[in-house]
């Protein structure tokens, strides 16, 4: 009986498991190997440098566009943003709710909200700049 109860563990614990480690995969492109190749390492820092800055502006431009409505968002939505895990998502629609209208007046309510109230300054500056009050 034992024998089973832990087969039946270490399966459970696989299919839980699976979902997550899927997430962080990222596919490695088509045609290369896990080991780096001699001509990648020997690439001019010219052509690194020039490859790498365009992907910086456009990651700050969707960063810009992709800003999170604290007051409309659910706890899935916020979980989107950078600094922001489950328990402090569910904090701030707990701490919307509990407000007189249901909504934030301003990003400085946040810091008023469990979770928030012992960040530093500059943490929550860096995910009050991904949020937005309308």
């Amino acid at each position: 009986m034992s024998f089973y109860r832990t087969l039946f563990a270490a399966i459970a614990a696989i299919a839980i498991a699976s979902p997550v480690f899927a997430e962080d995969a990222t596919p490695a492109p088509a045609g290369s190997t896990s080991a780096p190749s001699a001509s990648a390492t020997t690439a001019p820092a010219t052509e690194n440098s020039s490859m790498t800055q365009p992907s910086t502006s456009s990651e700050q431009g969707a960063a810009t566009e992709a800003k999170v409505n604290v007051n409309k968002a659910t706890a899935k939505d916020l979980m989107k943003v950078k600094g922001i895990n489950a328990s402090k998502a569910r904090h701030l629609v707990a701490c919307r709710k509990k407000q007189n209208n249901h909504a934030f007046k301003s990003l400085d309510d946040i810091a008023k909200c469990k979770g928030f109230t012992k960040m530093k300054a500059e943490d929550l500056k860096a995910i009050e700049d991904q949020l937005t009050v309308e």
